[in-house]
């Protein structure tokens, strides 16, 4: 059994050896900080916080007292500016609401100034109060008149 030279083996690398060489070898540190500036730029755009306005829901709790009633309830401003990701600000089922004002036992109608307004999903902050104005006024008769 005849024995090979290692130098019968020896030949030059073909074109797609050598683009692979050029692509994968070549310039390593180059294409490594090229990739580190991809990454850092897809955390920074995917990461971005972003703002819109939802309007609000005032949140009363209690009843007034005998003979009155809840007239209406108006929040001024009507809407607040979230912010957070894109994701959780931009979903339609979104909703904005205000912390719960007590009308328990109320007879005259009254502002509840700088009241908190909180969101449906923890991720996203809300960065506005606003002042709730409520209506209490007498039941209206029940009798009609003759």
């Amino acid at each position: 059994m005849p024995f090979w030279k290692t130098s019968q083996f020896n030949r030059a690398p073909g074109f797609a050896e050598r683009w692979l060489r050029r692509v994968l070898i070549e310039d390593w540190s180059l294409k490594l900080l090229a990739l580190a500036i991809t990454l850092i730029l897809w955390f920074v755009v995917s990461g971005h916080d972003v703002e819109r306005e939802v309007t609000v829901q005032p949140i009363l709790e209690g009843k007034p007292a005998a003979a009155y009633e809840v007239k209406s309830v108006t929040a001024t401003p009507n809407q607040v500016r979230l912010q957070g990701p894109a994701g959780s600000v931009n979903a339609t089922e979104i909703k904005a609401f205000t912390e719960k004002i007590s009308v328990d036992g109320r007879q005259e109608s009254f502002d509840a100034l700088h009241t908190a307004v909180y969101t449906s999903d923890s991720k996203v902050e809300v960065l506005d109060t606003v002042n709730v104005h409520v209506d209490i006024g007498a039941v209206a008769s029940q009798k009609p008149k003759s």
